[in-house]
């Protein structure tokens, strides 16, 4: 008997079935290892950073600021230690009070270190802006709690879920120049194998956030109720949790609260509509725009019918008479640009980075200009997809990788058409991983007869910054027409590797400086120096084929911007970086391209194109007939030259908007009817129209 009273006396401290709580200190071995592994890893955090301050060039920090940092974080690591010691132990409802008053704060301290690990305006942000943050954080928690009914495995999981997130988004950003976007889960495997070439560096915020993380999660661990309650009380919470799960989700997605609490996207800007926005009420907002919308007005009798429409269109002019099937070559050079051209005159380099592609320029003798690209700084497969196919992604949804998500069937496109109609053997080269944003499932369905990636090349591979040169990919496209069925025609669509990010080789010779700074912008100055070679490779490519007796066109375009240092773009562009007009953000999706033959060709400058007008513009100068498609885009490049997901200019030079009311939205809609049908008719798909059964020849 008394022994039972002194187990179940409040005097015993036990107190799980009492009123009473009791916090004591426990000396455990349990407890001690614990202790000193959050004390060994916050003297490899803190050391981390104490390397990164002493090596860096530039510091961000004064000293006195990194001293702050080092207290803070040191005291926040020394109160994750001691906590290791505390036992806590809590009458039930107390417990489950807590437990659920813990629940609906922890996501607040998440949004709160995901935005300040990524510099948002969180401090500038209403009332509305934090709730949408909020209620994203507390639907994911609360799944969380509602499977595992756990408040130190929900504050572990989904912290870590939101902590990983934080810090991915933060070094996406610094290499890509755009944040994570839902759409950019599926390419995961693909910023894995590219993931290589940069440089990480924590910043001291991380390792604060890191070690209040793991504070949270001991605190969580000590005030988790020991005692079960009752079974009816346990399906209650799961109930509870989840219907509030699904409460929100409906709310956030169908219901689209997010929109009326002011959360809005800006496409062409994702960047910084994250930072007034908020990372995650950022990332949700973009879930909207995976599904793809049926044009206004969409039928298959109206697809018919603006079919039968552009088969009237006349066909346009060939810019080339190979008087044979020509050999064709299609380049697309890994985050290419002309800067100095961009630039106009804002920058002056040590000598001229490109001459070779200047002097082409320059000759008459070629069909070059300026063309816009959809992405900035990545996301090369959207490029290759607008070339290829004629199709814009400004009717998809906003970020979306069409490799990926669309091009899961077989697709019609140049590929489709050079081999049905005319006969071509149609071989892709890429010096990456086949997976790489899923290219070889992608290439299968563009009907390409053969994929080389990095695994296949036939010649040897020689490196610039760590990845195969332009050079080496151009010795294996004349590998590939060297050792060509002379029979057959070969169509050779090669996209480079060499100037993919990051710039931060510390062993690579810089040839190219900045004369107005130079040595304060390294990773530009290290692209530059990469695009020299690149156009050097460009000139040994040029100039074999121009010794061949067989006719040979080739295009040469950039997929996308380099993302480069952001006050070096403010110094090119003559406006900050942070508050760019639009028409300057536009500047940053600029590429240039040319046509070259070893035939004659009637030369011209086109001062702006897209780059789904780019392969009907090849056609031309191959001199080979296009589909009622094509000739379609060559018709409406004339009215709207450039189309791309960021917005749309008229032949006049205006600027619209994606997404903003144009005088051109009838020509638009008439163009996304005919994409939707050639991308997702099925069955009900026009096929005459984006087929061609008649050789020109």
């Amino acid at each position: 008997m008394g022994k039972t009273e002194k187990k179940t006396g409040p005097s015993s401290g036990e107190g799980l079935t009492g009123n009473h709580c009791k916090v004591r200190l426990r000396f455990g071995r349990w407890n001690k290892l614990a202790a000193g592994g959050v004390l060994a890893l916050a003297a490899a955090f803190f050391g981390w950073e104490v390397y990164l301050f002493a090596a860096a060039e530039e510091q961000e920090l004064t000293a006195a600021a990194f001293a702050g940092y080092g207290v803070g974080f040191w005291l926040l690591s020394l109160a994750a230690a001691a906590a290791c010691f505390l036992e806590v132990k809590l009458p039930p409802r107390a417990g489950r009070l807590i437990s659920w008053a813990v629940l609906l704060l922890l996501p607040l301290g998440s949004f709160i270190a995901v935005d300040f690990i990524n510099s948002t305006r969180i401090l500038n942000f209403s009332f509305q802006t934090g709730l949408a943050n909020y209620l994203c954080y507390l639907m994911v928690f609360a799944v969380i709690y509602a499977l595992s009914r756990r408040v130190w495995v929900t504050a572990l999981a989904g912290g870590l879920i939101f902590l990983v997130f934080g810090i991915a988004n933060y070094f996406v950003v610094q290499f890509r120049g755009q944040p994570i976007l839902p759409w950019d889960i599926q390419g995961f495997s693909t910023a894995l194998t590219v993931s290589g070439g940069y440089t990480y560096e924590p910043t001291p915020l991380m390792t604060v956030m890191a070690m209040g993380y793991l504070l949270t999660v001991i605190l969580c661990v000590k005030l988790d109720p020991r005692q079960e309650p009752e079974k009816w009380v346990r399906l209650a919470e799961r109930s509870v949790s989840g219907c509030l799960a699904a409460f929100l989700f409906v709310l956030l997605f169908p219901v689209n609260v997010m929109s009326t609490l002011g959360i809005s996207v800006w496409a062409w800007n994702q960047k910084t509509s994250s930072e007034i926005t908020g990372i995650t009420a950022g990332f949700f907002a973009n879930i909207q725009f995976l599904m793809v919308d049926k044009p206004e007005g969409y039928s298959a009798a109206e697809a018919e019918e603006v079919s039968e429409e552009a088969s009237q269109l006349e066909e346009p002019e060939p810019v080339g008479d190979p008087q044979t099937l020509p050999t064709i070559i299609a380049i697309m050079n890994e985050s290419f640009t002309d800067m100095a051209a961009t630039g106009d005159g804002s920058i002056t380099l040590s000598q001229d980075n490109l001459p070779f592609l200047h002097s082409l320029q320059e000759s008459g003798d070629v069909v070059w200009g300026t063309a816009y690209s959809s992405v900035y700084g990545g996301n090369t497969c959207n490029s290759e997809y607008e070339f290829l196919t004629g199709n814009t992604t400004a009717f998809l949804p906003t970020g979306s990788k069409p490799y990926q998500q669309y091009v899961d069937h077989q697709q019609t496109s140049l590929v489709s058409l050079l081999k049905d109609t005319y006969g071509y053997h149609c071989t892709a080269i890429h010096p990456g991983q086949a997976s790489a944003w899923e290219r070889d499932e992608a290439y299968e369905y563009l009907v390409f007869d053969e994929f080389i990636d990095v695994t296949k090349f036939d010649v040897h591979r020689r490196l610039e910054h760590g990845l195969t040169s332009d050079l080496s990919s151009y010795n294996q496209v004349i590998y590939e027409y060297e050792h060509r069925d002379k029979d057959t025609p070969l169509f050779l669509f090669n996209v480079t590797i060499q100037n993919h990010g990051g710039y931060e080789d510390e062993d690579y010779e810089t040839t190219v400086q900045i004369e107005e700074a130079p040595g304060e912008y390294p990773q530009t100055e290290q692209y530059l120096s990469l695009t020299k070679k690149s156009d050097e490779a460009l000139e040994y490519l040029i100039d074999y084929f121009s010794q061949q007796e067989e006719p040979v066109v080739i295009l040469f375009f950039g997929d996308h911007w380099p993302n480069l240092e952001s006050e070096f773009l403010s110094l090119l562009l003559g406006e900050d970086s942070s508050d760019l007009s639009f028409e300057n953000i536009m500047r940053e999706y600029e590429v240039p391209f040319l046509i070259w033959a070893n035939y004659d060709l009637d030369g011209e400058e086109i001062e702006a194109v897209s780059l789904n007008y780019l392969s009907g513009l090849l056609l031309r100068a191959a001199g080979l007939e296009g589909t009622d498609y094509t000739n379609y885009l060559e018709n409406l490049r004339q009215t709207l030259p450039v189309i791309t997901a960021m917005g749309v200019m008229d032949s006049q030079g205006n600027w619209y908007k994606n997404g903003d009311s144009t005088p051109y939205d009838d020509l638009l809609n008439e163009y996304n009817i005919l994409e939707y049908n050639n991308a997702f008719g099925g069955d009900g798909k026009c096929m005459e129209t984006f087929t061609l059964r008649i050789p020109f020849f």
